[in-house]
């Protein structure tokens, strides 16, 4: 609690500092979110006009250099309207593309308002000021924007622009001319990503060549002598203050530099951004934007509402640490009782319990796992082995030379009866037939070495130093040929194949330890006592007749190390047999017990 306390008041200074830091700071930061907001205003307009306006240029240079190739037959009057409407097919803002000949005639292909492409020629004299224009081509050796001149048609102003066909040896051939209406220009630039319906753009510094309301310029009373709208024409009441006395403000002017002004208009101010844009005509255009003083400085507003809210949330904060505090103290004493029931190996009950700190609540999962773990640990390795560790380290696994017993066991023909059955069917009666085998070894002190498919290894001796190994093993012995009778009864009375159980003892010195590489080991016994067992339960084929459902055999050893004779209860009579076993010179004593 102590040291949350302090780390939120220290939070709490720090964050008070940088409050009024901040704050401090605001003059600055409003001019740098006026300098951003200008400059991404101008450049987003100023990137879409041309992107509307270049590639019409590009397209009209590619269609003189086809001409000026022979490409395109300039004598067919039917090849050069195709080759017209093609090319105005794919550049949707132009509303007229001609091309003017020689002998004074003017092949057209024009968009009508509903979208169709028509194709016709005249003659160039029948149109106002049309040899003028021509001849302006004529001298020109560029492509260049011309003079806004009066669609009859279109009852509203166009823009042009304009390319001499020449060939390699310069001669003039031919005239193209594209034309854009200005409507159509102020739909194309109108983007609500740049802008909305605040665009605008000016020529001769109060004419609208761009707005929302010309995008219909019906009702505007245009005309050939007075193309285009005024400021104070346009029905704009923010655009018709553009050029207001400016309201001075050394911060806002440093901001905006010579990038626009500030108007006040009925109280509210409004922010103007323009540039110059030359090239597309003979006089530059004033290209720009307006919007609202408050949206320049919402961000710095939304900035000082959100310290004061964030300050008041610390001091909050503050008085809550002592309640965290307390919380996370209940829950680290779980976490210290958990971990003391594992001491103790006490694995059978959960010990996790949910917090809402996720570092804590992590901490109790990786001790739920660890439970698990070690639970799982318990089950492969034997529990006394585990105690040992416990007890006495890894001097616990030293290897040593002992006298042991050493059982196997392994059901007869488990292979073929295991192919008629389903996986799971097969794992568990391989589960239930290990859970019998291994009650018997526990109860008498034995030690489960390990499971070899459907056999089982098991010691006596080794690792729960019993006195008389040899008795604990026998008793081991006969416990199981009852039980599996037992277990065969009740599946015989199910309808269902006995399970027949082959045994083999034998008693002996061996070498038990850690056997195996540094990564993976196995506490286990190794010796010849260890082969002579598994030979004996081998030898068993020998012994087991078909009615029998167990067969055990141990060797004389095992019988000679039982210390207490009367401790075990053994069949009368015993059968003994002398047998020959691979790796023995002399024959070993074999007695049947069941």
């Amino acid at each position: 609690m102590a040291a949350l306390a302090l780390a939120f008041a220290g939070l709490t200074v720090m964050s008070g500092v940088a409050y009024f830091v901040v704050l401090a700071g605001a003059t600055g930061t409003a001019e740098r979110l006026l300098v951003d907001r200008t400059g991404r205003v101008l450049e987003a307009q100023i990137a879409l006009i041309q992107s509307r306006l270049d590639p019409i240029t590009d397209q009209l240079e590619l269609l003189s250099a086809l001409m000026a190739a022979g490409r395109i037959d300039i004598d067919s009057p039917v090849a050069v309207r195709e080759a017209l409407a093609v090319t105005m097919s794919r550049m949707p803002p132009v509303s007229a593309m001609v091309f003017g000949t020689l002998d004074l005639q003017l092949h057209r292909a024009i968009r009508h308002p509903d979208g169709v492409i028509t194709r016709d020629t005249e003659k160039l004299s029948e149109l106002p000021r049309g040899l003028e224009r021509f001849q302006e081509m004529a001298t020109s050796h560029s492509t260049f924007w011309g003079a806004l001149f009066w669609n009859p048609n279109l009852k509203q102003p166009v823009l042009n622009v304009r390319t001499p066909v020449r060939r390699n040896d310069d001669a003039f051939i031919g005239g193209l001319v594209a034309t854009v209406a200005v409507g159509d220009l102020s739909l194309l630039i109108g983007d609500p990503e740049t802008g909305g319906g605040r665009y605008f753009i000016l020529v001769d510094h109060d004419h609208v060549l761009a707005h929302r309301r010309l995008i219909d310029p019906r009702g505007l009373g245009l005309t050939e002598t007075s193309p285009l709208p005024s400021i104070k024409d346009i029905d704009d009441p923010v655009l018709s203050h553009i050029w207001d006395a400016p309201v001075r403000s050394a911060q806002i002017d440093r901001a905006l530099g010579d990038l626009g002004h500030i108007v006040s208009i009925n109280g509210h101010s409004w922010v103007f951004v323009y540039r110059s844009l030359p090239k597309y005509g003979p006089q530059p255009w004033i290209v720009g934007q307006y919007f609202p003083l408050e949206d320049a400085t919402a961000d710095l507003d939304r900035l000082t509402n959100g310290a004061l809210v964030g300050a008041a949330t610390l001091a909050v904060a503050l008085l809550l640490a002592l309640a965290m505090g307390l919380r996370m103290g209940r829950s680290i004493r779980t976490i210290t009782s958990a971990a003391e029931a594992i001491e103790r190996l006490e694995f059978d009950h959960p010990i996790r319990k949910d917090s809402r700190l996720r570092e804590i609540d992590d901490a109790a999962h990786s001790l739920e796992k660890a439970r698990g773990a070690l639970k799982w640990f318990r089950a492969y390795v034997p529990h006394r082995l585990v105690f040992r560790l416990m007890e006495r380290g890894e001097d616990a696994v030293v290897s040593r030379r002992r006298d042991v017993t050493v059982m196997f066991t392994d059901i007869v023909e488990f292979t073929p009866q295991a192919e008629d059955l389903p996986e799971q069917e097969t794992a568990d009666l391989l589960n239930h037939h290990f859970a019998l085998l291994g009650a018997c070894i526990d109860r008498e002190d034995g030690v489960i070495d390990k499971y070899i498919g459907d056999s089982v290894m098991a010691v006596w001796g080794g690792i729960s130093h019993a006195d008389d190994h040899a008795a604990g093993a026998i008793r081991a012995s006969l416990a199981i040929a009852k039980v599996i009778r037992e277990d065969n009864a009740m599946r015989r009375a199910a309808g269902k194949a006995p399970i027949r159980v082959r045994i083999g003892m034998h008693s002996g010195p061996v070498v038990i330890g850690n056997i195996g590489a540094p990564s993976r080991v196995n506490f286990t016994v190794v010796g010849d006592t260890v082969n002579v067992a598994q030979r004996f339960e081998q030898l068993g084929k020998e012994f087991m007749k078909p009615e029998d459902d167990i067969v055990v055999l141990v060797s004389g050893d095992t019988l000679k190390a039982v210390k207490d004779r009367a401790s075990i209860d053994l069949p009368d009579p015993l059968i003994p047999q002398l047998w020959s076993i691979k790796g023995h010179e002399e024959h070993v004593e074999v007695y049947r017990l069941a």
